[in-house]
């Protein structure tokens, strides 16, 4: 997920905060597995599934999809955004997904999505990125 215009929002840790911060409250609330993340200046990368309870549920938009619970993730996290720092827009409309077809590709998935700031220069190791983290274990 990017933010709008490519702002390089998440550079502000008070923000990146609000961003972990609704990640954990929505897995601990059993919306999601985290599998990992990483938040990079300006986009969010995640990998996620649905728990099946969430999906189960009757939702005030329709259906519980992902598209929903990414819809809904963005909501949140902007007016969250917009009462701590005022910015408004955050998010950009849309987001790309993938759909992980099988173990291997998991694994590449969240190397990926953790080795991202690494790659962009921005540290020389993961341990030193504190805006990436894996969370739940791959279910592999």
């Amino acid at each position: 997920m990017c933010t709008v215009d490519k702002q390089r929002y998440f550079c502000d840790s008070n923000i990146s905060e609000v961003i972990i911060k609704e990640l954990e409250y929505r897995r601990l609330s059993r919306e999601i597995k985290l599998f990992c993340y990483c938040i990079m200046p300006d986009h969010l990368h995640i990998l996620i599934s649905l728990e099946e309870g969430y999906t189960k549920r009757a939702g005030a938009f329709g259906e519980r999809t992902l598209q929903n619970w990414i819809s809904a993730f963005k909501r949140h996290t902007s007016r969250m955004v917009v009462q701590r720092c005022n910015i408004k827009p955050l998010w950009q409309s849309n987001f790309y997904d993938h759909v992980v077809r099988n173990e291997e590709s998991l694994v590449d998935i969240c190397n990926y999505i953790l080795n991202n700031p690494v790659r962009k220069g921005i540290v020389s190791t993961i341990e030193e990125y504190p805006y990436s983290k894996m969370v739940d274990p791959l279910p592999i």
